[in-house]
């Protein structure tokens, strides 16, 4: 492996303009590509109930993220490419799960990250890298399951209905 600079970036591959991103050139690109709310997560909100008020949590989205690992080397590195793509499925079959006590810098509110290998067909990896905009280069799309977003504030809302002391309740 003759390429000695940072390796993986976070990244597109094309530019809006459609002319391949300079800094995306003989790199591990990571991208993003979808996003699909978690159904298998159920956001149950229950409000904290102080004096006349209850105070409702803001929900949470539970999302999955699918993102592709892309070796974009060129000219006489592709056999490069192919190493650093292959050292980077053996990192992420090694290091599947991440956790807050094993990684402290993880953002407030996520717990742990689980990341899963992806399989797509020839025409879904036509598709995919037909919609980026990109010439295909070797890679494999992961799925990070289970991002958890929003729930960080909370808001009072009324809950006590008063009535007048004189009045009485019936039909009127």
């Amino acid at each position: 492996m003759s390429i000695r600079e940072d390796v993986v970036v976070v990244s597109r591959m094309v530019e809006n303009d459609g002319k391949e991103y300079e800094g995306a050139i003989n790199k591990l690109n990571l991208f993003l590509v979808n996003m699909e709310r978690d159904s298998m997560v159920k956001n149950h909100a229950v409000p904290e109930y102080h004096g006349d008020r209850a105070v409702v949590p803001s929900k949470v989205v539970y999302l999955n993220l699918y993102f592709v690992l892309a070796a974009n080397f060129k000219g006489g590195n592709y056999v490069d490419s192919l190493r650093y793509l292959s050292k980077a499925i053996g990192f992420f079959l090694d290091h599947s799960f991440f956790e807050r006590t094993t990684s402290p810098d993880m953002p407030q509110g996520i717990e742990k990250l689980a990341i899963d290998m992806e399989n797509m067909n020839m025409q879904e990896m036509n598709n995919l890298w037909g919609t980026i905009g990109a010439k295909y280069v070797p890679s494999v799309l992961y799925r990070l399951k289970t991002v958890a977003l929003g729930g960080n504030y909370s808001y009072y809302q009324p809950y006590v209905v008063r009535l007048p002391e004189n009045s009485e309740l019936g039909v009127l």
